[in-house]
């Protein structure tokens, strides 16, 4: 009689044993990019710093487009493809996003530059929309190793571009230290490594990659946009739950404020990058098992995964937080405020990393669901803190204030997407 537990897991065979040295490797990718976080802190100045902060909130919150939920729609159906041995229609897709990625990059950056945001510069903007765009082509171009079960290839990708964006970001603010060119220097350097990583995916199919961009422009009509533009809403929506607190430090905080909060949520970013470490592997997997045996296995997959990984996490999560509050202070003496809120992030951190509940619902086709589930929440959040807002005396109380907002969003929302996903898999 088998072991109940370890019954959902495939078995072990030769190359998915190998295939497990995608940990280590896409989690040194994902330290290398945190070390470049904290090394900009040490060599700007608090003020430059906030601003390099502020040009990578603009990168992400151009990627919550998808490139019009195109990305989204790639992530789900080229698993599928590959087993339908229909990788052609994937790839003719990836082309697709890639180039209404471009098309969306161009609208921002001319509404960036003629509508300059209040609380930063038209340069800044404009430097954080392609700096998005550079991210948005290299998510694109690592879906297909993604969708083998090529975990080792998509951990190499990531590394290499994480040690790229580390040495020329260092070497930009030794120079510079101008948050501008630095992230022009990694846009660059990321647009590069995608454009390289996307020519060896359409190689294996296609004659050339013109041939491939002909096709792609020529079926941009065909696209399903209506589902494509859902599943953008729920990135967008995905998107606030998870950085609606740090527009709202920019928009209320002072710029060395949004500094200091900008490093503390160094922590979320470690969280929810160690989320995708494992989401990586997770998410073709729990695709598969969808496609081959329904939704009912698919879901005690995703129970187990987050219900280890929540308790690792609260683990983990209680032993560092006494280590980072003497880093911080012995390292990093200049961001003392910041110190208040790495025990809320920490909690949140875990609930973020275990939070595999929102993938189960856009395998299963519940993407309106989704949606609704993630509007709920936020509504919720936001009424909850607006009742709950304390008076703000000092610079750290006003930290505190934004912190509870993300601790508010984070704990609705996981609360009613797990309950979202237990009541579909119960249909």
């Amino acid at each position: 009689m088998g072991n109940p537990v370890l019954d959902w897991l495939p078995a072990l065979t030769p190359r998915r044993l190998r295939q497990l040295w995608y940990v280590p490797l896409l989690a040194l990718a994902m330290g290398l990019m945190m070390v470049r976080l904290l090394v900009m802190a040490r060599l700007l100045d608090v003020p430059a710093f906030g601003e390099f902060s502020g040009g990578i909130l603009v990168s992400g919150t151009f990627c919550m487009l998808g490139a019009f939920g195109l990305q989204s729609m790639l992530q789900r159906e080229w698993p599928v493809r590959i087993v339908r041995r229909q990788e052609r229609r994937a790839l003719v897709l990836a082309t697709q996003a890639v180039v209404v990625a471009a098309v969306c990059a161009g609208l921002a950056v001319l509404c960036a530059a003629a509508l300059p945001w209040s609380g930063m510069s038209a340069s800044l903007l404009v430097s954080g929309v392609m700096h998005g765009l550079s991210q948005q082509v290299f998510l694109l171009s690592t879906i297909d190793s993604r969708s083998r079960g090529n975990s080792v290839g998509y951990a190499a990708q990531n590394l290499s571009r994480a040690g790229l964006a580390l040495m020329l970001s260092v070497m930009a603010a030794s120079l510079t230290h101008s948050p501008i060119v630095i992230l022009w220097v990694d846009a660059i350097a990321t647009l590069a490594l995608a454009w390289r990583f996307f020519g060896r995916s359409v190689a294996k199919a296609f004659p050339s990659l013109h041939a491939v961009v002909i096709i792609a422009l020529r079926g941009l009509r065909r696209v399903p946009w209506r589902s494509a533009l859902v599943l953008m809403t729920i990135g967008v929506a995905g998107f606030v739950q998870l950085n609606l607190d740090r527009w709202v430090a920019a928009d209320r905080l002072s710029v060395s404020g949004f500094a200091q909060y900008s490093f503390a949520w160094v922590v979320l970013s470690l969280a929810q990058s160690a989320q995708a470490v494992i989401n990586a592997s997770v998410y073709p997997a729990v695709a598969r098992r969808f496609a081959e045996h329904g939704g009912r296995t698919a879901f005690r997959v995703c129970f187990r995964v987050s219900v280890v990984l929540l308790g690792l996490g609260a683990v983990v999560a209680m032993t560092l937080g006494p280590l980072l509050q003497r880093a911080v202070a012995h390292w990093y003496p200049q961001y003392t405020d910041a110190r208040a809120l790495i025990p809320a992030f920490l909690a949140i951190g875990v609930l973020r990393i275990s939070d595999f509940w929102s993938s189960f619902l856009l395998i299963t086709g519940q993407e309106r669901q989704l949606l609704l589930i993630n509007l709920s929440a936020l509504i919720l959040a936001l009424g909850a803190w607006t009742a709950l807002e304390l008076p703000i005396a000092t610079p750290v109380d006003a930290l505190r204030s934004v912190g509870w907002l993300a601790a508010l969003v984070t704990a609705t929302n996981y609360v009613v997407v797990v309950a979202g996903a237990w009541w579909t898999q119960q249909r």
